[in-house]
């Protein structure tokens, strides 16, 4: 698994590029299987001339000769002759330079498989380009002189057919012709499925850039419809889903919108109305419900706010921003600090991310006695850090409270308790950012809120 993630890794990121890779890789894989083949099939010459297929060949030239005139002999001879399978008759046997024991157990195998009344010899023996037929190979084919085994067997007319054996020559120049030309092949095929993954590649670019640019805006743009039937079905529906969900969010802010102007109103009446009520504790209760209807529509429509992407993406500095916020707070009496680097710039959505800062500050106060808010950066993210030594939240309950409408009925409420918005509202900006939002228990006591995005920028 780890070779895989390397070999993973160390390939290129684009369709071409990795299909690229792959077929100079089997070309590779293809060089390196030949070479291994040519040395494996290396064989000497005493196993070359043992060969089934060195006496098949003797069994079946050995039958026609008996048969011919003297006059016919050589031509046939000639005619069989080849390169590496190189015949001669002669009245002696021919010249040869020393028997070994290999040789006797080669004479021995091959009489097995002959005819017994046949007289037969073989021996090491220097070879030159002027024996057998060595005139017809190629200058690149063999390396002459070279030692090779001669076999010598007597024809029935008295005469000896001499057969050359020589070692396995490595004959990488004409594999490297096939190479190339399979090379060429590889590059053509190659060239031809670059073209076609470029030509499927170019939609599907189209498509993701058109999903980036919902996502950071849900506006829709319509992706023209290209390449496959397949490819095409799925821009269609990609399209259709776009204006499907920019439509129903436009449809809920909306109404949202109208509902919050259309309470007020009422709102407003109610209230003067109430001023007018004489009984001092019940004007006070109707007042105070009236408040907290006004914060709840208040509150809801900051919730929209912060899941909507329609700000744009600006490159500000993050440290500056932070800073202001917490400078607000402690104008306020409030003991809120910025600890973290300074000069961080960073790719961001600043109103929203300042919403989401303000109300992880908001709520540490509020639930806590301070609040300290750094800045952090690895290789990969930005990290904005919210940390409070108040009562925290348990474990099992921190999912929970980035639940939108959730208050938690044993931590953090007090009298200025909100309504369950501040922690989804932050959560949703982060996610809007390709971020999320990270709760940790403090030590000994309190809550730690990241806003963890990833550094790149988009």
């Amino acid at each position: 698994m780890g070779v895989l993630k390397i070999l993973t890794a160390l390939l290129p990121k684009s369709t071409e590029g990795q299909m690229t890779a792959v077929l100079c890789v089997a070309l590779l894989v293809l060089f390196a299987t030949m070479a291994v083949l040519e040395l494996v099939e290396h064989d000497t010459a005493v196993e070359t001339a043992g060969s089934s297929r060195t006496v098949d060949r003797l069994k079946e030239l050995i039958p026609v000769l008996d048969q011919m005139d003297r006059s016919n002999v050589q031509h046939v001879v000639r005619l069989a002759s080849s390169c590496h399978a190189g015949f001669s008759v002669t009245d002696a046997p021919f010249r040869t330079q020393r028997r070994t024991p290999e040789t006797s157990r080669l004479e021995s195998l091959i009489t097995r498989e002959l005819p017994a009344d046949r007289q037969l010899r073989a021996a090491h023996a220097h070879l030159t380009r002027d024996d057998f037929a060595y005139r017809k190979c190629g200058p690149w084919e063999i390396d002459l002189p070279i030692d090779g085994i001669v076999i010598s067997l007597q024809l029935r007319s008295g005469q000896w057919l001499n057969a050359e054996v020589h070692p396995h020559e490595s004959h990488f120049p004409q594999k490297l012709e096939w190479l190339l030309r399979v090379g060429a092949a590889f590059l053509f095929v190659g060239a031809v499925a670059l073209i076609l993954i470029r030509r499927l590649s170019r939609p599907l670019n189209r498509l993701t850039a058109a999903a980036r640019h919902f996502a950071e805006g849900m506006k829709a743009t319509d992706v023209e419809e290209d390449g496959p039937i397949d490819l095409r079905r799925a821009i269609r529906a990609f399209n259709a889903m776009q204006r499907q969900v920019a439509d129903e969010v436009s449809r809920r802010s909306g109404t949202l919108a109208a509902i919050s102007h259309d309470v007020r109103t009422p709102l407003t009446a109610l209230r003067l109305k109430a001023e007018m009520v004489e009984d001092a504790a019940v004007r006070d209760d109707l007042i105070a419900s009236i408040e907290r209807m006004e914060r709840i529509t208040a509150s809801a429509l900051e919730f929209l706010k912060g899941e909507s992407r329609a700000e744009p993406m600006r490159r500000v500095d993050l440290s500056a921003l932070l800073d202001s916020e917490c400078s607000e707070f402690s104008e306020l009496g409030h003991d809120v600090a910025f600890e973290g680097e300074r000069g961080i710039q960073h790719l961001c959505r600043p109103d929203a991310l300042a919403r989401a800062t303000r109300n992880l500050i908001d709520n540490a106060v509020k639930y806590g006695t301070d609040a300290r808010v750094s800045l952090r950066l690895d290789a990969a993210h930005v990290d904005i850090v919210v940390s409070d030594k108040g009562p925290g939240i348990p474990a099992d309950q921190m999912k929970l409270a980035t639940e939108p409408f959730e208050r938690l009925s044993k931590a953090r409420v007090g009298e200025q308790s909100g309504f369950g918005l501040g922690l989804a509202v932050s959560k949703a900006i982060a996610e809007g950012h390709d971020g999320e939002l990270i709760l940790a228990k403090n030590e000994p006591s309190g809550l730690i809120v990241t806003i963890r995005m990833p550094r790149s920028a988009r």
